[in-house]
């Protein structure tokens, strides 16, 4: 199969802290791929060795099938990036913050208002930076990120210190812009946010992925269970399946039906009932699941 962004053994190695180990990263085209981890696992040092701008210790980067060290100016002509907080001049006005930067990357000055109405920022073209709120100036960085009509999309923490309209905002941005084709690489600590725009997951700890997949198959894992807890775990088992933990026998294949069955029978091996309760698995506990077990290794 083949990979918009592929890498291979990518390491950084900050004399003996080793902040990015072994990673292979594996993005097709098309996809909103959530890079997701605690604060300090990696995640930004990647970004920054994908976007060239931190050199790997050892490992290879391959964007549009072209190596980044070998190619790295016709690569980045092609991407786009929000790396922490957007760069703006304050003085100036939307429009003329993206201009100076048209200017530079030399398109249409017709790219200008396109940009602005993609991220919903065209009642205040005419307005000065210094009074935008946060989650407007997280569009306007984005918007310059779009300036160039690239085929990726690599946003590092966007919704960080944004207020929960903020985020919504920058939510239905990302998955339009996915509509439209671009490729987005989107970096988070908040599974919450990563599960409610990406299709593929990657996850991140202590420097080493841990977990890549699509979203969906991270859900197929959050799968509910049924707890009975009786006065003889032994024989409940052998009636119901399943596995023991402490004094409950957990099932994980059953419905309405079978749980009536399941009691009928151990209520006929007069085997006493004391509590049925469905548990939830949810992604979060997964998540965190997962991270600790990676971080206690």
């Amino acid at each position: 199969m083949t990979y918009i962004v592929q890498t291979t053994n990518l390491t950084k190695q900050f004399d003996k802290y080793a902040a990015v180990t072994n990673v292979d990263l594996k993005i097709k085209e098309g996809e909103i791929y959530g890079f997701l981890g605690p604060n300090g696992a990696g995640k930004s040092t990647t970004i920054r060795m994908l976007l060239g701008l931190m050199k790997p210790t050892r490992g290879q980067v391959t964007i549009f099938n072209q190596d980044l060290h070998k190619h790295r100016q016709t690569i980045l002509r092609q991407v786009g990036s929000l790396v922490e907080n957007p760069s703006y001049y304050p003085h100036l006005t939307a429009k003329e913050n993206l201009e100076v930067l048209r200017m530079v990357l030399d398109v249409p000055k017709a790219r200008i208002m396109e940009v602005l109405e993609m991220v919903r920022l065209t009642h205040v073209a005419n307005k000065k930076v210094k009074g935008f709120s946060l989650g407007m100036k997280q569009r306007l960085g984005i918007a310059q990120a779009l300036l160039h009509q690239p085929r990726l999309l690599i946003l590092d923490e966007p919704t960080n210190g944004l207020d929960p309209e903020g985020i919504i905002e920058i939510r239905q941005l990302i998955k339009k812009l996915a509509e439209q084709g671009i490729t987005i690489i989107i970096s988070s600590h908040l599974l919450s946010e990563i599960d409610q725009i990406a299709t593929t997951i990657g996850i991140i700890a202590k420097g080493k992925l841990i977990y890549q997949d699509s979203i969906s198959a991270m859900h197929a894992l959050a799968k509910n269970r049924l707890g009975i807890r009786t006065n003889d775990v032994n024989q409940t088992q052998q009636i119901i399946g399943g596995e023991v933990e402490g004094d409950v026998v957990y099932c994980t294949k059953y419905n309405n039906r079978q749980v009536a069955t399941y009691i009928a029978q151990l209520v006929t091996a007069n085997i006493d009932v004391y509590r049925v309760e469905e548990e939830k698995h949810s992604l979060e506990a997964i998540f965190l699941q997962m991270i600790e077990e990676a971080e206690h290794k």
